[in-house]
């Protein structure tokens, strides 16, 4: 099972380097789950493709009484930073008046407002009447797409009723240096296309991988890249997760393509019987 998750805009911010590295990791985790949701969802559909597009939208920080009154502010949002305060009374936002209208379109019209627009509010506080304003800050929820390429699950090139498994499918932990990458060769011969897991015999097979690595102090030279080899013995019922090893110290260095290496990043005990 293959599956592509593609974020479309990528206006959503983290607040620090390791929480991304976390949010990210936990938002593979999902696809990966969703996707097996839709295969079984969807039965022997070849390909299944779910979307959505991008969104947004604006949480002002107050809660208003149907009457008008702010009932609290939210410490931190836009509301308490434009002065709002609990006991005033709502006139108006933007050209949007209070009186006569539900509070339901006041809300809806707070929601759909655009990121860094200019907000103005007009309350009643006291004897007085206040004018304050504000910038909106809304929340940015990136689009996506999910792809789920059901009849490319694995293949079986094993020539017995024994095998394992090579798997380039689950996602390396990138925090070891450890990045995606796809099967060239296999003991010689090419590789079968858009396949990332396959069954092999056990005994010792020489595959051959490509990197995907996406660090950006890489320098690759021109032209194509070449595969590299490893050796796996390959033991009956195990699977072997191959990855990319990103060599960090040899990240500048062209010659043989020094900067990384194939390599088993995880081994499992997993039945595995050939077709």
């Amino acid at each position: 099972m293959r599956f592509v998750f593609s974020l479309l805009t990528l206006s959503l911010a983290f607040a620090n380097a390791g929480g991304a590295d976390a949010q990210e990791h936990k938002a593979r985790e999902h696809a990966r789950a969703a996707a097996v949701a839709a295969a079984k969802a969807h039965g022997k559909d070849p390909v299944v493709s779910m979307e959505e597009p991008a969104r947004s939208y604006f949480d002002w920080g107050a809660v208003i009484h149907p009457n008008g009154e702010v009932m609290s502010v939210r410490d931190g949002s836009v509301a308490a930073s434009m002065g709002v305060r609990t006991g005033d009374r709502l006139l108006q936002i933007d050209q949007q008046k209070f009186s006569g209208q539900a509070l339901g379109d006041i809300i809806a019209y707070l929601e759909g407002l655009e990121h860094g627009s200019e907000l103005i509010v007009i309350v009643a506080r006291d004897e007085n009447t206040k004018t304050l304003v504000g910038k909106v800050a809304a929340t940015v929820i990136p689009g996506w797409r999910l792809e789920v390429d059901v009849a490319n699950e694995q293949v079986d090139i094993a020539d017995s009723n024994a095998c394992g498994r090579i798997s380039v499918f689950a996602t390396p932990p990138q925090t070891r240096d450890l990045y995606p990458a796809y099967f060239s060769e296999i003991d010689g011969e090419n590789a079968p296309p858009r396949r990332s897991i396959i069954k092999l015999s056990p005994g010792k097979h020489m595959i051959e991988l490509h990197e995907l690595i996406s660090d950006p102090w890489v320098r690759r030279k021109k032209g194509i890249q070449q595969a590299k080899a490893i050796e796996i013995d390959i033991k009956a019922d195990t699977t072997y997760y191959l990855a990319a090893k990103f060599v960090r110290e040899k990240r500048l260095s062209t010659f043989n393509e020094e900067y990384w290496q194939p390599v088993v990043w995880r081994e499992i005990e997993q039945a595995c019987e050939g077709d």
